[in-house]
C-alpha cells in the first residue's frame, strides 16, 4: 500500500473540506500539513499532533513505557533495555550477555525479545535458551541500536483501546488465527485446505505474508484432533489477528487501567494494548500513532467509526488551537 492510498487520508480529505481544512501531502504522502486561517497543524504517519513531544517519545520506546507505568503503580509488562555495544561510547554498561542471560534465568528461560521501538510484531521473536537468545539478539542488533526483553506471558486476549482526550472511543480484541486439529495432518495441511475452500482472506494473507521463523516452523506441528491450534502466538493485527469489537462497559477494570496508562503518559490520542492474563489485565505497550486501516476492513461499521474518530481528533487539533490564539 503506498501512503497516498492510506484510508486516514482519503478519510481526512473528506472531513477536511467539510471544515474549511487545506490538506497538504508531503515527503511522499507520510506527512500531511492540515491549515485553516493562521493555524497550521501537522500528522506525521499516524500521529496526529496532539500528543507532547515527550509523550511520543516514551510511548515509542517500550522499556521507557514499562518504567513510567511502573513509576505510576500501574500493572504492565516490565521490558528491560539493552544497548548496542557501540553505544557503550555515550551509555556506560559492562556489555550485555551476562545481565540477559542472568535475565532469561530469572524469567525461566522463556522471553520474548523485540525492538524497543519497533511496531506491528515484526521482530518480536520467543526464546527459550541461550542459542535461540544468540540467534535473536544478533539479528536483532544487525538493524537497530536498543531492544528490549520481557518475560513471555500467556495470555488468552490483548484488547486495544483507542483513547482520546481521557474518554475510550473504541475498544476491541485481537482474535488470533486457529485451525482445528484432526490428529493426523500438520497445522500448514490444515491451513493450505482451509485456504483451498474458503479463499485467502485478509486475515490469513497478512498472517503468510508476516510469519516469521519461529511461527512457520511451529507449522509443522500435528494438531490433536478437535483442539484448537494457534497458528501465531503475537496478536498482531498486521500478522494475522482479528479486531472484535468490545463494549467497556463490560470490561470495567480494564477500561480504568488502558485510561490510567494513557493519563500516565499524558497521552492525549493514541492507543493501550493491554493482555488479559491469569492475573489480571496488564499493559502491554502504549502507541501515539492511531492506525485504523485494518479496523476499517475488520470491524463492522468500521469505516463509519474510523471516520467518527479521526473527526473528534482534528477538531480537537484546530478548535482548540484557534479558542488559545484567539484568547492570547
Amino acid at each position: 500500500m503506498q501512503n497516498t492510498d492510506r484510508a486516514l487520508l482519503r478519510i481526512l480529505r473528506d472531513l477536511a473540506a467539510q471544515r474549511g481544512i487545506r490538506i497538504h501531502a508531503i515527503g511522499d504522502g507520510w506527512i500531511l500539513q492540515l491549515s485553516r486561517g493562521k493555524t497550521v497543524r501537522h500528522i506525521y504517519g499516524y500521529a496526529f499532533d496532539l500528543n507532547a513531544a515527550a509523550t511520543h517519545q516514551i510511548a515509542c520506546d517500550k522499556a521507557a513505557t514499562s518504567e513510567v507505568l511502573k513509576a505510576r503503580g500501574l500493572s504492565q509488562i516490565p521490558h528491560r533495555l539493552f544497548l548496542h555495544p557501540s553505544m557503550a561510547r555515550f551509555v556506560q554498561h559492562k556489555g550485555n550477555w551476562a545481565e540477559m542471560l542472568a535475565y532469561c534465568e530469572a524469567a525461566a528461560w522463556d522471553v520474548v525479545v523485540k525492538e524497543n521501538t519497533g511496531t506491528g510484531g515484526r521482530g518480536v521473536l520467543r526464546v527459550r535458551n541461550p542459542v535461540e537468545l544468540e540467534q535473536a539478539v544478533y539479528a536483532l542488533f544487525a538493524r537497530t541500536n536498543s531492544i528490549a526483553l520481557s518475560p513471555y506471558c500467556e495470555a488468552r486476549t490483548e484488547c486495544r483501546f483507542i483513547v482520546l482526550g481521557g474518554r475510550c472511543e473504541l475498544a476491541f480484541s485481537k482474535v488470533r488465527p486457529t485451525v482445528t486439529g484432526d490428529g493426523r495432518s500438520t497445522a500448514l495441511e490444515l491451513l493450505a485446505r482451509r485456504i483451498t475452500t474458503g479463499g485467502l482472506t485478509g486475515d490469513i494473507r497478512r498472517l503468510v505474508e508476516n510469519l516469521e521463523e519461529d511461527a512457520a516452523h511451529a507449522l509443522a506441528a500435528v494438531p490433536p484432533e478437535g483442539t484448537e491450534f494457534l497458528l501465531n502466538w503475537r496478536h498482531n493485527l498486521g500478522q494475522g489477528a482479528v479486531g472484535t469489537p468490545i463494549d467497556p462497559a463490560t470490561q470495567p477494570e480494564v477500561t480504568r487501567l488502558a485510561l490510567a496508562a494513557a493519563a500516565a503518559l499524558n497521552l492525549e490520542f493514541g492507543s493501550v494494548d493491554i493482555l488479559l492474563t491469569g492475573d489480571g489485565p496488564r499493559v502491554l505497550e502504549i502507541n501515539a500513532g492511531v492506525m485504523m486501516e485494518f479496523v476499517i476492513r475488520g470491524l463492522p461499521d468500521g469505516e463509519t467509526t474510523a471516520r467518527r474518530i479521526y473527526a473528534a481528533a482534528l477538531d480537537r487539533m484546530f478548535v482548540e488551537n484557534e479558542e488559545v490564539a484567539r484568547d492570547g
